[in-house]
């Protein structure tokens, strides 16, 4: 996998854009435009943000984990034995280290990185949720 070159602006609208799409259609399927009360709206808007903040932040956390090595073990296993299993042609390297010390030095040599602005628009989404809960506690 090659390391997206994109610029970091461009990332953050990106990871931001697709949040408030998923928040927009989470209100949508929620009625939240059709809620005659404030503490209905509050509540929608609510549960519409939480839901690409809490996916944010565990994709973010996950790909953070992943840059540090602890998914090595399941990465390597995963790829030796499905190597028992599906044919691959002469000239692919993938899946050729021999051990898991092997497997780890590609992988390092190769460049670990992680992804810090899907965890930054996990924890602004989260947030706006939690603010919208207050706003629906307070109104109740």
């Amino acid at each position: 996998m090659n390391k997206d070159t994109r610029p970091l602006w461009q990332k953050y609208l990106l990871a931001f854009g697709i949040g408030f799409l998923i928040a927009l259609v989470a209100l949508l399927l929620n009625g939240a435009f059709r809620a005659g009360e404030a503490d209905a709206r509050m509540k929608a808007f609510s549960d519409a943000f939480l839901l690409p903040g809490v996916l944010f932040l565990l994709f973010g956390g996950l790909s953070w984990v992943a840059s540090k090595g602890f998914c090595d073990l399941i990465g390597f296993s995963t790829t030796s034995l499905l190597g028992f299993f599906i044919p691959r042609g002469e000239d692919s390297d993938r899946g050729k280290a021999a051990n898991l010390y092997e497997y780890k030095k590609a992988k390092d040599e190769k460049g670990r990185y992680w992804l810090p602005h899907v965890l930054v628009a996990g924890i602004f989404f989260l947030a706006v949720s939690v603010l919208f809960a207050l706003l629906f506690h307070r109104a109740a």
